[in-house]
């Protein structure tokens, strides 16, 4: 599977990476999990996909036959790339991160990154700020306007 991870994201645009690959041998499936510094479109998935099949890179470790899904990650997905935290800038975060060997929950809305730094505001702490080292899990929080 390392194999063959390395060898779909060399296929994959500039700006787009794989962040997940789930492959089911016995029912010959592939499912590629994709994200990207922007929002990444049906079109573009669909591309991705044509560009793996005509790559031959599925008859190659699937010699009987595979079906091939590519998508983009959910919403409810962990954000765990610097990329992610960029293109998630103006959005509510729910965040739980270490504080001295404790782990602290809260929400805030990321107002800025920086490759290491999250900044952040909220009602309780006003601005503030998180190492992404000190990041145990970070979601967007969906809000419907």
């Amino acid at each position: 599977m390392d194999k063959l991870r390395i060898d779909i994201t060399e296929l994959l645009p500039e700006g787009v990476f794989l962040m997940d690959l789930k492959e089911d041998p016995h029912k010959g499936m592939v499912r590629c999990f994709v994200d990207g510094e922007t929002s990444i479109s049906l079109n573009e998935t669909s591309f991705i996909a044509k560009q793996i099949q005509e790559s031959g890179l599925l008859d190659e470790y699937y010699p009987n036959g595979a079906s091939l899904e590519v998508t983009t990650m959910g919403l409810g997905e962990p954000l765990t790339q610097p990329f992610q935290y960029r293109k998630n800038v103006g959005r509510f975060l729910n965040l739980s991160y270490d504080k001295n060997g404790y782990k602290k929950h809260t929400e805030a809305e990321l107002v800025g990154f920086d490759e290491e730094i999250l900044f952040l505001k909220n009602k309780q702490n006003g601005q503030f700020q998180l190492r992404l080292e000190n990041i145990l899990l970070a979601k967007v929080i969906v809000q419907f306007n």
